[in-house]
């Protein structure tokens, strides 16, 4: 059955799937309306009052959004430690020669680290540069480390 299949992962398990079938995508967010059916599924608080304070909560901005740090920090505090940081290589080519160092198109390299750790700092509308902004929107927690300065997506 449904709950034997659900307790016999782990918490963690439990909770990212749960989430991912809200997030279709998969892009690390679902929509705040999901979040009853989300609690709904790990057999959790679904009243009325409990989902309306939830969802202050995890979407203080009011942006519609609830991104899976968030809801993981607060519905299973310290599973995120059995998830791993991650890095990839990062390349970004910016046709526009206008929106390049001395107008030469260039491709631009660096490196990746999604963290384990979800800080408040690490908002999109509070990153420091363009690119940050947009790639938080799918990898939260991403930081990057170029090798030839922050390129430009304008």
């Amino acid at each position: 059955s449904t709950d034997t299949a659900v307790s016999a992962r782990s918490p963690l398990q439990n909770a990212k799937a749960a989430f991912d079938q809200f997030d279709v995508e998969g892009n690390g967010f679902i929509p705040t309306t999901d979040l009853p059916k989300v609690l709904e599924h790990l057999q959790m608080v679904t009243d009325d009052d409990y989902i309306s304070f939830m969802r202050d909560r995890l979407d203080p901005d009011s942006s519609g959004i609830i991104l899976f740090p968030a809801f993981l920090e607060e519905f299973f505090p310290g599973v995120n430690q059995d998830m791993q940081e991650r890095q990839f290589p990062l390349f970004h080519y910016n046709g526009l020669a206008q929106s390049n160092i001395e107008g030469r198109v260039e491709l631009r390299g660096g490196v990746a680290t999604v963290y384990v750790e979800y800080n408040s700092l690490m908002d999109a509308g509070t990153a420091p540069n363009s690119i940050l902004r947009v790639l938080r929107t799918k990898w939260p927690t991403i930081e990057i480390q170029w090798e030839s300065g922050v390129p430009s997506i304008d």
